[in-house]
């Protein structure tokens, strides 16, 4: 007759059976494989290739000045795991990659102080890589010549260039030359969505401010905006207090034949102290925390299980992802520096992928954009201002601005 185990050798098989068990099954995070930087004549540029496209994060920190950049689902290739550089660039001083946890890849570059004017973060393909550009402020990137060095006259051959507008070529977008730029496509139509309304209020701050009649107002401030000096043609989702189901705005926009659709929203946290501007276009999310945002802001969706298959494939098959991807960095970006520069600090809470209802099916770039907080005393009280609501207007605007000039079209 077999010996009985004892519960602790019967716990260590267990274990044992576990661990061989899981081993087996394939590791879901992708492999950092290697890090390379250059400095070109007008901006620093560090590539990573890695396994896989996968949700990244980045944020700036001060004393002293850093950017570092988060990659989730990801690890570091065997021997690079706390890696660092000295870098000799007008703007990086040195770098450290690290294994922050067993899920997270951590990139820091330490800058110097007050040279670095914008950053850039965007993945290609064939082999996958994320790369990211730091461009410094003219002054540390070119310094003056001295006056030997000054050039006396313009060479014959540099004649003066034509004043007026010039036809630009596109930009590459993060993920390069889409095919929205390979076919010079431009913007006419923008379609806006203020987000809740009617039977469904959204987000309500301490003093009972709504976030649908907020959305609304920021809503029509842009509209005017795009109109006058955009020259644009914009509609809107809904321009009154009334409730529209989410799969109504994204096939609003389609009727429109709309290029861009932008959803605007207030959001709202446990953290009270938290502030900030948080952007999505739509994809999957590894992030629990945007997952909970995306189950707060489709919760007035009215499909069911059953419809689970069609919606998976509708996100899978996102062909402007990369454009998407770029118009939210670029309203992001904008945004936040204008409410900085006007109000004080506001936390970046960055640009991500979010499986969100009313981005779902659009036949143009899309996306949602979190302008502020509700749930902050202070950005709360801004709200309730004219002067705070046109700035996060102007914000957008430039945003979208920018995305049309990137296009060549601005």
């Amino acid at each position: 007759m077999p010996k009985k185990l004892s519960p602790g050798q019967l716990f260590l098989l267990l274990l044992i059976i576990f661990i061989l068990t899981s081993s087996q099954q394939p590791d879901p995070r992708a492999e950092v494989r290697s890090l390379r930087f250059h400095q070109h004549p007008d901006f620093f540029r560090l590539v990573l290739e890695i396994e896989k496209v996968r949700e990244y994060y980045s944020a700036e920190l001060k004393n002293p000045e850093r950017l570092y950049l988060d990659i989730f689902q990801a690890r570091l290739k065997l021997g690079l795991h706390g890696t660092s550089y000295q870098v000799n660039s007008p703007c990086v001083k040195n770098l450290r990659l690290a294994q922050k946890n067993p899920s997270t890849v951590r990139l820091t570059l330490e800058l110097v102080p007050g040279t670095k004017q914008a950053e850039k973060i965007y993945y290609l393909k064939n082999p996958n890589r994320l790369v990211l550009d730091i461009y410094p402020r003219v002054a540390a990137a070119r310094p003056a010549p001295s006056a030997a060095e000054a050039p006396r006259s313009r060479p014959a051959d540099e004649t003066a260039r034509p004043t007026g507008h010039q036809p630009q070529p596109p930009a590459p977008s993060s993920s390069g030359y889409s095919l929205v730029r390979q076919l010079g496509l431009g913007v006419r139509r923008i379609v806006l969505d203020p987000g809740h309304g009617g039977s469904d209020p959204g987000c309500i701050s301490p003093s009972g401010l709504k976030e649908k009649d907020v959305a609304l107002d920021l809503a029509r401030r842009l509209k005017v905006l795009l109109e006058t000096q955009g020259k644009f043609e914009v509609f809107v989702t809904r321009d009154k207090d009334e409730t529209l189901p989410l799969e109504q705005r994204t096939a609003l926009a389609n009727q429109k034949a709309a290029d861009l659709f932008i959803s605007i929203h207030l959001n709202a946290s446990p953290r009270k102290n938290r502030t900030g501007v948080e952007t999505f276009y739509l994809n999957f999310s590894p992030d629990p925390a945007v997952n909970e945002l995306a189950a707060r802001e489709n919760a007035s969706s009215t499909k069911n299980i059953r419809d689970m298959k069609l919606i998976v494939d509708k996100v899978i098959k996102n062909s402007k992802y990369e454009e998407s991807r770029d118009l939210a960095e670029k309203i992001h970006s904008h945004l936040l520096q204008h409410l900085k520069q006007n109000f004080g600090p506001r936390d970046d809470l960055g640009v991500k992928g979010g499986p969100f209802w009313v981005l779902i099916g659009s036949e143009m770039p899309a996306v949602l954009v979190e302008t502020s907080h509700l749930s902050n005393a202070k950005e709360e009280a801004a709200l309730k201002t004219e002067i705070y609501r046109e700035a996060v207007a102007l914000g957008l605007f430039r945003g979208i601005m920018e995305y049309v000039k990137s296009l060549g079209k601005g």
